[in-house]
């Protein structure tokens, strides 16, 4: 027999929408690009999948791999779906807006607008790319803003890098992927899926019962930005706790960059939460003086 694919084939058809291709995914979900039959619009449409905990089964349905996993399936589903009803309230210029939901397949699936771009991610791998600080701050100053909304709905992102990052010209950029976050109630707590993105995920987020908290998101942020310099992403933060061998960036980048802009990577990148930036306003405070001072050249 063969092995059954995790995604769904193309043309499969979910209420009314119908799937096109496979796009993309990650370690919550998977992502399709989608018609809608009632409109004949794309659309991008999200498949509750954690890839840790559920399978598909020969039906195509979504179910939990074993009895263990079960619990934290459904939980996870219905996480799922509370977020993606929180996001689909944010009316923001850099977060994807949510059109829509349906349930198939023992999962759901949300639609979301689709957008003509290309993520950060793919971005910085192409050659004679602009990594100005203008172009860094007209990334992330829109990116903060919106991880700010997020934050003030009671949610962490926690899985920030340049994969989640989508560019589009002419409009600022969007924020993409909530598969991993969690509210802040549950951070405070035994998470019910670690999750982990090796050189961009905080120390604390590897561990149980560790205190998450808009620092987590900033850590990342920083090392996205770094990401963005460097043209890879930086050495993991459990690497960082066991020996500390990555330069500091106001070091590492010394006169290709302020040293405002260096430092706040530094801040944000620090493996003690006490010392990083303790929510957004903050660390965007940074960014701002350092595009004030740009200005001013």
């Amino acid at each position: 027999m063969s092995k059954i694919q995790d995604y769904l084939p193309n043309n499969s058809i979910l209420d009314h929408f119908k799937t096109i291709k496979v796009i993309g995914g990650g370690g919550f979900s998977i992502v399709y690009l989608a018609e809608d039959t009632q409109t004949g619009a794309h659309v991008v449409l999200k498949e509750y999948f954690p890839a840790k905990l559920g399978k598909r089964a020969e039906n195509m349905d979504v179910v939990a791999k074993t009895i263990k996993t079960e619990k934290y399936f459904k939980q996870g589903r219905k996480l799922f779906f509370q977020e993606a009803s929180v996001l689909a309230a944010l009316d923001h210029p850099s977060i994807v807006q949510i059109t829509g939901f349906c349930q198939a397949h023992e999962t759901i699936y949300t639609a979301m607008s689709y957008e003509r771009g290309i993520s950060l991610q793919a971005y910085i791998k192409k050659k004679d790319t602009n990594r100005s600080e203008k172009f860094l701050l007209s990334v992330f100053l829109p990116i903060l803003s919106a991880l700010s909304a997020v934050h003030e709905m009671g949610l962490l992102h926690l899985d920030l890098k340049p994969g989640n990052i989508y560019l589009r010209q002419g409009k600022p950029p969007l924020l993409l992927d909530f598969g991993a976050a969690h509210k802040l109630m549950l951070a405070a707590g035994t998470r019910m899926f670690p999750v982990v993105s090796h050189g961009f995920s905080p120390p604390e987020q590897s561990k149980r019962n560790a205190r998450l908290g808009p620092w987590s998101d900033l850590y990342a942020i920083g090392a996205t930005i770094r990401a963005c310099i460097e043209s890879k992403p930086p050495p993991s933060s459990k690497e960082r706790v066991k020996e500390n061998k990555m330069r500091p960036a106001a070091d590492a980048f010394e006169g290709q960059y302020s040293t405002k802009l260096l430092e706040a990577i530094d801040w944000s990148m620090n493996l003690e939460i006490s010392k990083r930036p303790q929510n957004v306003e903050e660390f965007t405070q940074v960014l701002l003086q350092a595009k004030s001072d740009l200005k001013n050249l």
